[in-house]
């Protein structure tokens, strides 16, 4: 579990091997007072990604297309409260419109091979199966990439918890405090599309999606404008984040959510490193930092304010 503080006494007290040791164990610097060596806060995220696997969920879309091949996308929501409302990224709902746009429209664009034809969303909540859920009502804010709905049906009995937002009145997010994303990405979900009882049969060890969770620290706040002129809070990260975490929890080491993964930046390093390869031709490598961006948990809970949706903060 997670570890709030440890005290060891030590003789002499200002032993390098232990100070090195301590700082390996605690990932950062320990504190000295006589001959205790104290250190805060070394924590891990054990417990914080187990509660999170309570409310955070795989979302896949399936997509037929006119050249006959069946892809999928995914992407993770959190699931708010009793009544089934969900936070997710504004680019996940925004590409299950223009998919539903594109199937409705195929008369039109009947020669892009690209098109899709048929499509079918799956919010993998337990029982899904049974349920067949799909999203309602809801909100987009595009600027901060966020976007809530409600499912429906939805069964509270199926749930084991809700997440908690963090207050950050009382506790304000920190440059270099440790946070870790959790979502579905690496795990790609086969399925084929039956013509005659247009549906799609997916493969049987797609489901469960196993969950992914990835850490680091916050770099930085970066404030972003989009087009429309208004701006949006958003949390670097020294981590990215991957394709499958988009709309997952940026969760703190005690559980609490500080944000929805939106997507990664490429950081240009300026090096610009070079090397001569085998056919004796100079090739310049442009080298990058990838960098998480999460929408600001202020940015979530105002989206959700909007609505009158209920949500638990600490």
């Amino acid at each position: 579990g997670d570890v709030r503080s440890l005290e060891l006494r030590v003789d002499p007290p200002n032993s390098y091997a232990l100070r090195t040791a301590c700082a390996l164990l605690a990932g950062r610097s320990p504190c000295y007072a006589g001959d205790a060596v104290v250190f805060l806060g070394v924590a891990v995220f054990s417990s914080a990604v187990t509660n999170a696997s309570h409310y955070t969920f795989p979302y896949v879309g399936l997509r037929l297309h006119a050249d006959g091949e069946v892809r999928s996308v995914a992407a993770a929501f959190m699931v708010i409260n009793e009544q089934g409302w969900i936070v997710t990224s504004a680019h996940v709902i925004e590409e299950i419109l223009a998919s539903r746009s594109s199937a409705e429209g195929g008369e039109r664009i009947a020669g892009d091979a690209q098109r899709v034809v048929e499509r079918s969303e799956i919010w993998a909540i337990p029982g899904f199966n049974r349920l067949k859920p799909g999203v309602r009502e809801g909100r987009v804010n595009p600027g901060a990439d966020l976007a809530t709905g409600r499912l429906d049906p939805f069964d509270p009995s199926v749930m084991t918890g809700y997440p908690v937002f963090r207050d950050t009145q009382s506790y304000p997010l920190s440059q270099g405090e440790s946070v870790c994303r959790l979502g579905f990405p690496f795990h790609g979900v086969s399925a084929r599309y039956d013509t005659a009882r247009r549906s799609f049969d997916v493969a049987g060890d797609a489901f469960p999606v196993p969950s992914f969770a990835l850490d680091g620290i916050i770099a930085r706040f970066n404030r972003r404008s989009g087009t429309d002129g208004a701006s949006a809070l958003f949390v670097e990260t020294s981590s990215p984040g991957l394709r499958g975490q988009s709309g997952g929890p940026l969760l703190d080491v005690d559980g609490r959510v500080c944000g929805v993964q939106s997507h990664t930046a490429h950081l240009d390093l300026g090096f610009n490193a070079s090397y001569v390869d085998g056919d004796g031709a100079r090739v310049v490598e442009r080298q990058f930092l990838n960098v998480g961006l999460a929408s600001h948990v202020d940015e979530v809970r105002a989206l959700l304010d909007q609505d009158g949706v209920s949500y638990r903060v600490d």
